[in-house]
């Protein structure tokens, strides 16, 4: 999946910037028509804003599909006892706060 994603970014930028910088090129160092040189680029540019639109589009549609079927049951049950721990943490936390509060409390009454 992220090597289709790493290999479309980088046909895009070849077409976007390698297209149009042969042109230029060609048109400075072999006499290449100028004018012909710059439709080919314009549509170069084109495409590889099509092109990046549809990865972007597609990208999203699937990166969608795949999480909404990537959460099985057996994960549900996993997320869940995970919850259920974090809340006893939660709860552990809370009785060291109200003992350290006391704690405060008693020295503050030991040091009067």
């Amino acid at each position: 999946m992220v090597r289709i994603s790493i290999l479309t970014a980088l046909s895009i930028i070849l077409i976007g910037f390698g297209v149009p910088a042969i042109c230029v090129y060609s048109s400075v160092n072999y006499g290449f028509n100028s004018i012909l040189a710059g439709i080919v680029a314009i549509f170069a540019l084109i495409i590889a804003g099509i092109l990046a639109a549809l990865g972007v589009i597609f990208g999203f549609v699937q990166h969608d599909a795949n999480m909404s079927s990537a959460i099985t049951s057996e994960d549900k049950e996993k997320l869940n006892l995970l919850r259920a721990d974090q809340r006893a943490t939660l709860e552990e936390l809370d009785d060291i706060v109200t003992i350290l509060k006391e704690i405060r409390e008693v020295l503050k009454t030991a040091q009067d």
